[in-house]
């Protein structure tokens, strides 16, 4: 038993020996590089879609017993779809994410519902 409690004893020390440490690993991070997803506007034309609008006329009319009802009719012009401003590249492909922010773009001018005055009156 003596030579057994021996052997163990020599052996733990020699596997204990035996045993490898490794450092600790570190960790590197590196922040990617910042990439300009943006289109400058210098590259680009821009195109202006007109509104799309419709003709209607207003008719007041005034009783006047006993002569003839006093009737006046007005031309107006009703937005539809109101102007719009779009950037497009050579491929003709519009382009939404543009750099510069002072600029013009989407939709322009009076909104949907809206009457914009006549040109021939």
């Amino acid at each position: 038993m003596r030579r057994f409690t021996l052997l163990a004893l020599l052996c733990g020390t020699a596997f204990s020996a035996c045993q490898t440490t490794q450092p600790e690993a570190r960790t590197t991070i590196i922040a990617p590089e910042p990439v300009q997803t943006c289109v400058s506007v210098e590259g680009l034309t821009k195109k202006v879609i007109p509104a799309e609008t419709k003709v209607q006329y207003a008719i007041t009319q005034i009783e006047n017993p006993p002569y003839e009802p006093i009737q006046t009719k007005v031309k107006q012009i009703k937005v539809v779809k109101p102007a719009e401003v779009i950037y497009v590249n050579e491929q003709g492909s519009e382009i939404v994410d543009i750099c510069e922010t002072n600029i013009e773009i989407g939709e322009v001018g009076p909104g949907v519902g809206e009457i914009i005055p006549d040109p021939d009156a």
